[in-house]
């Protein structure tokens, strides 16, 4: 039984290197050569059409097996039937088979793809912003966005000053600080997710809409900050890397904008500087 198994991850690594090509590869220099961890963690990735192909282009006939060595591996349940009835009777090695091969070589497999699977499910994060995020942030603050009754949306009415606002103003400020990069070179490229500060809200927030501090709110936008933890976490975002200096510009900076958002009539109320975040960056 096992020189068959054998016999059949050979034709499956064969496939498995054709079909991934350098992600193949580079999946089994990265597991030791392992095909069991290597096609799991492929197969995370693949589209469902990929694998199947994968495990067809695989697979061999019933009057390839001996009879005794088919049964056993039925048995042990090493072995798998096509799906496809154009394929029917036809079997190829499944992770079980080589599972069972590969344990034989390494007997911390088990713990590998564990950790491969949790590694798949839920993964570090490097809690980094872009700097549109930060501009995005940047703009929520100003207009004291720190609620659902009180979400920021682009309007008909204020789409365009505001928008205007954050390519220019808001951004210039920021770069001026250091905490950001200019995109200008991005907005000049007219991609779709520049063309309007709505494509701009909706397609940039990445690493920010994971925090659980940034509610998208059927096209209005606000920041949940419900516990110090919350404000830290906020800070931090903005600032990884930076220090005091940069953090007293930046509040200079969002309280002038927003007394002048306010004397053009694009703020409803007058500018104040949330004070529970004024008092964690100038502490």
């Amino acid at each position: 039984m096992e020189k068959k198994l054998n016999s059949l991850k050979k034709i499956l690594e064969s496939n498995f290197i054709e079909i991934g090509d350098k992600e193949s590869m580079n999946a089994l220099n990265n597991n030791d050569e392992s095909l069991f961890l290597s096609i799991t963690e492929c197969g995370l990735k693949w589209q469902k059409k990929k694998i199947e192909s994968l495990f067809e282009k695989s697979s061999i006939s019933i009057d390839d097996f001996e009879s005794e060595v088919f049964e056993k591996c039925i048995e042990f349940e090493y072995i798998s039937e096509c799906l496809k009835p154009s394929k029917k009777n036809f079997y190829f090695i499944n992770l079980s088979g080589l599972y069972y091969l590969d344990s034989k070589k390494n007997k911390n497999i088990k713990n590998l793809v564990v950790k491969k699977l949790e590694d798949n499910f839920y993964k570090e994060i490097k809690w980094f912003l872009k700097d549109e995020e930060k501009l995005i942030v940047s703009l929520l603050l100003i207009f004291n966005a720190f609620s659902e009754e009180k979400s920021f949306e682009f309007t008909t009415k204020n789409e365009t000053k505001v928008w205007a606002f954050m390519k220019e103003d808001l951004s210039r400020g920021l770069v001026e600080i250091g905490i950001c990069q200019s995109f200008q070179d991005k907005i000049d490229a007219k991609s779709t997710k520049y063309a309007s500060g709505k494509n701009f809200l909706s397609g940039q927030p990445s690493i920010l809409s994971r925090t659980g501090l940034f509610m998208p709110n059927n096209g209005s936008y606000y920041l949940e900050l419900k516990t110090d933890a919350d404000y830290d976490f906020l800070v931090s975002l903005l600032f990884n890397g930076f220090g005091y200096i940069e953090k007293l510009a930046f509040v200079e900076l969002i309280e002038k904008l927003g007394r002048d958002l306010f004397m053009n009539s694009v703020l409803e109320d007058v500018f104040d500087f949330n004070d529970k975040l004024r008092s964690i960056l100038l502490h």
